[in-house]
């Protein structure tokens, strides 16, 4: 079996180190540490939320080289959330643990009504961003991928909404960014 020099995950949940603590999305998982792979397979490991992975790749691409405060928001079977702020995405870890709305807004997501979901987290999601006073916020997930759902939460909302410019692959990108 050959080795790979490198590998960078980005995963949903609480990360500790090489450890993936707890997964909201995946409860089964608790305490996952990948280090016991990186002796078989690879030979450097780091592991970080997906979120904070999201906005590592957009805030370069993005803001001005990362000198704007900017929020980044992932919509998928979560609500995944990150800041960057001064060229550095932040390590909040309050966000790496799903909010408290997060099963209503499940129950928004699985209706497929895009209008009540864009209003829903319009309201949510204000009061979220605002102690962080951020000058662009940027959306990514794949409810973006629902006809119509940007559009919609773009002009529900009273939010600088961008859409994600690396799409399914900001996750990727941002992790690998970890090197």
């Amino acid at each position: 079996m050959g080795r790979t020099d490198k590998i960078a995950i980005g995963v949903a949940g609480v990360v500790s180190g090489s450890k993936l603590v707890k997964s909201p999305n995946i409860s089964y998982i608790k305490h996952f540490d990948f280090s016991n792979m990186n002796k078989l397979v690879f030979n450097k490991m780091v592991l970080d939320n997906d979120a904070r992975c999201f906005g590592r790749a957009e805030y370069k691409m993005r803001s001005a080289a990362g000198k704007i405060t900017t929020f980044f928001i992932t919509l998928g079977t979560g609500v995944g959330r990150a800041v960057g702020q001064n060229g550095k995405i932040l390590k909040i870890r309050k966000f790496e643990y799903p909010e408290r709305w997060e099963s209503e807004y499940k129950k928004f997501r699985d209706s497929k009504d895009n209008k009540r979901l864009a209003e829903y987290l319009s309201e949510k999601l204000i009061k979220l961003i605002k102690p962080y006073q951020p000058q662009i916020i940027i959306v990514g997930g794949g409810v973006l991928a629902r006809k119509g759902f940007f559009a919609k939460f773009k002009k529900t909302s009273r939010l600088a909404l961008k859409k994600s410019r690396f799409g399914k692959n900001a996750v990727a990108v941002g992790a690998a960014e970890l090197f």
